[in-house]
């Protein structure tokens, strides 16, 4: 913590030129991931209208010392040199790390959802083959049985059983004790 009033105008102002230069490297990141997204689409003519708008970014950054000016120049080269290529029909696909690592996950998602459908196919054929095998066993039984004289049905008595309760045991009274015991006890 500072304690001379200069040092804490530092501390102020430097905190100030912080945000500063976040707001300035965050405008030039976003134009050139605008660039790069109609690059990898194949759109020629947006990437040609972003073209100037990302390299004034970068080039603003590169004034105000956010990014060094040989910095500056070579990402300029290489979004030029990037729409070139599109223009000549060279496929080139450039992604930043952050599109990538989210279409990785879209896919790895993808892979993993496809497989637990495969899973819950593969027990559902189970279960019906299961099913079909006990099918014929069951009908085997049927005809056994309705071959032989047809029995009467069994009742099936049908009770409630409602929840038991414990017989309480009778309270055993016990013998009242001689006056002479109780009179003893008193003194």
């Amino acid at each position: 913590m500072p304690n001379i009033k200069s040092a804490e105008k530092r501390v102020s102002v430097s905190a100030t030129k912080k945000l500063q230069n976040q707001m300035i490297r965050s405008q030039m990141q976003t134009a050139v991931r605008k660039f790069n997204a109609a690059i990898a689409e194949g759109d020629v003519e947006a990437a040609k209208k972003l073209l100037p708008l990302a390299s004034s970014k970068i080039d603003n950054a590169a004034t105000k010392n956010v990014i060094h000016k040989n910095a500056a120049n070579r990402k300029k080269a290489q979004i030029a040199k990037a729409l070139s290529q599109l223009e000549r029909g060279i496929v080139v696909v450039k992604v930043d790390a952050k599109t990538l690592k989210q279409a990785e996950q879209k896919a790895a998602a993808q892979r993993k959802a496809e497989e637990v459908e495969a899973i819950k196919a593969q027990r559902n054929e189970s279960k019906k083959a299961k099913e079909a095998a006990k099918a014929p066993a069951s009908a085997k039984k049927q005809t056994a049985k309705k071959a032989t004289a047809p029995k009467a049905p069994k009742e099936v008595a049908q009770t409630e059983e409602a929840p038991k309760k414990r017989a309480r045991k009778p309270k055993v009274e016990q013998p009242a004790a001689p006056a002479e015991e109780v009179e003893d006890e008193i003194k």
